[in-house]
């Protein structure tokens, strides 16, 4: 999992990178300042990326920048700058220090690219890129968004099962014609939720069907296994988006 230090001096800014971040899979440290940035980087939290505004009160983060740099310990960790007023020489300055910027505002899914390119890592790990999909399709922020999603995730679970036995028997039976219904249902659901790597398996069979082609036994088992994976991931974020609308939905303590 990718360590990323964000640091913002904004309240609610601070708080929706930290969460969206966290619930697209990464580990977030947060910090208000450059000063307190500094404090957690000489603590126990060793980030893999800095994600920083580039303007804040008490210290920029091009200062901020300059002092990573400058120690044995950060001089080779990435850095990003998150901004929405940077002149262009903000930038190349910026850009001397070896740091990337991203103009505000940005989707999650430019941030977690640009994460990750700075950390050296892809994107295929499935539930990284399923939580990325999900909050920019969908949307994760607001309580009522969250019981959605969570209510589609539990949908297309409960279907899937289903939309499997057709697939294989289809195949079992040769019928072409009902493999790529099957498979194209399970397909459009698997996409809309960010599954990719799914959806893309179930179209390949799906478009070898509409070619006549019935796949043989070896594709199906795969694919059922990835549907399978794949709903074990969609219950977990499920309950996680559950949980987290009911610790807002709870009443706050009478005074």
């Amino acid at each position: 999992m990718v360590k990323v230090l964000v640091v913002e001096d904004e309240d609610a800014t601070r708080l929706m990178l930290e969460r969206r971040l966290s619930w697209a899979g990464y580990r977030i440290r947060a910090a208000a300042s450059a000063d307190e940035a500094t404090a957690v980087l000489d603590g126990s939290f060793e980030p893999d990326v800095v994600l920083t505004d580039m303007f804040m009160p008490g210290g920029s983060g091009l200062g901020l920048a300059t002092a990573l740099r400058e120690h044995p310990s950060s001089a080779d960790v990435p850095v990003i700058f998150l901004s929405g007023r940077a002149l262009p020489g903000d930038v190349v300055a910026g850009r001397s220090l070896g740091a990337g910027y991203l103009a505000k505002p940005c989707s999650l899914a430019d941030l977690a690219r640009a994460i990750d390119e700075a950390a050296g890592t892809g994107t295929e790990e499935l539930e990284d890129v399923v939580r990325r999909r999900l909050g920019d399709v969908a949307g994760v922020e607001e309580d009522a968004e969250r019981a959605l999603t969570a209510t589609l995730l539990r949908t297309y679970v409960a279907s899937a099962p289903i939309g499997m036995a057709a697939v294989e028997r289809a195949v079992a039976t040769g019928d072409a014609e009902a493999l790529a219904l099957a498979a194209h249902r399970l397909a459009g659901g698997a996409a809309t939720l960010g599954a990719d790597a799914l959806a893309t398996a179930l179209r390949s069979l799906e478009e070898r069907a509409l070619a006549g082609e019935v796949a043989d036994a070896d594709d199906v088992r795969r694919t059922a296994e990835q549907l399978e994976r794949i709903c074990g991931l969609f219950t977990g974020l499920a309950e996680e988006l559950e949980e987290d609308v009911l610790v807002h939905d709870e009443p706050s303590p009478a005074a």
